[in-house]
């Protein structure tokens, strides 16, 4: 479509002296041949007919002003085309050697599928909706199980890591602490069950004869204190 905008320029030039004319000959012979440099990724050839016209468009001295206005506008263009062709010189197919394989050359048919999908599942009110950052995600996976390099993919994918707060790096450090000190230990009456002392309960003491059993809070987490009401 570049290219398209080059002849359609220098077909619309309209030359009045030889000058003009023999320059018009020229662009039209440098531009001709720019799509075949193309179709078969000559990089290099189209480099320098597009140099050719960079060239040619500055010295010609137009008498018309159209001649002129044409004369700037192919310049712009080419300029344009040498950037495009810079910046994406190393995604270039050989579109010639392809057709001879018989492979495919055009997208058009993949790009008319794509614009179903997406006007089915996003431009109409619909209740599953896709989201624009869902459609860049499936889109990825898509490409890798085309590919064949999804395995790969998730296997190189590492979760974020969010930072730990304060608090949470500290957790360990206080663990540590805590399992280095010993067991408090407390006295408590011999007694069959805890009373609520939120309410006017008597509680049920042991005898005075037997005095206070002694155990520790670790007895209680483990379960000892079961074993020391049955111990009575």
């Amino acid at each position: 479509m570049r290219v398209r905008y080059l002849e359609q320029i220098i077909k619309g030039m309209r030359a009045r002296t030889e000058t003009e004319k023999a320059a018009r000959r020229v662009l039209v012979s440098r531009v001709d041949k720019l799509r075949w440099c193309f179709w078969h990724a000559e990089l290099e050839k189209a480099k320098a007919r597009m140099q050719a016209i960079l060239t040619i468009c500055p010295v010609i001295v137009p008498e018309a002003l159209s001649t002129a206005e044409s004369l700037a506008h192919l310049d712009y263009r080419t300029r344009e085309l040498v950037e495009y062709v810079e910046a994406n010189g190393g995604s270039t197919i050989n579109y010639g050697a392809r057709h001879c394989r018989g492979k495919p050359i055009s997208t058009a048919t993949t790009e008319s599928a794509v614009n179903q999908v997406l006007n089915q599942r996003m431009c109409k009110r619909q209740q599953m909706r896709w989201s624009p950052i869902g459609v860049h995600l499936l889109a990825q996976v898509r490409c890798a199980v085309i590919n064949g390099d999804l395995v790969e993919r998730l296997a190189r994918y590492e979760p974020p890591r969010k930072p730990l707060s304060r608090e949470a790096a500290e957790l360990p450090e206080q663990f540590g602490l805590a399992s280095e000190l010993q067991p408090q230990v407390f006295y408590a009456p011999d007694m069959d069950y805890f009373v609520d002392h939120s309410v006017n309960h008597p509680s049920k003491s042991a005898p005075p004869s037997e005095g206070p059993r002694r155990f520790g809070m670790t007895a209680l987490a483990t379960g000892s204190a079961r074993n020391f009401r049955r111990s009575r």
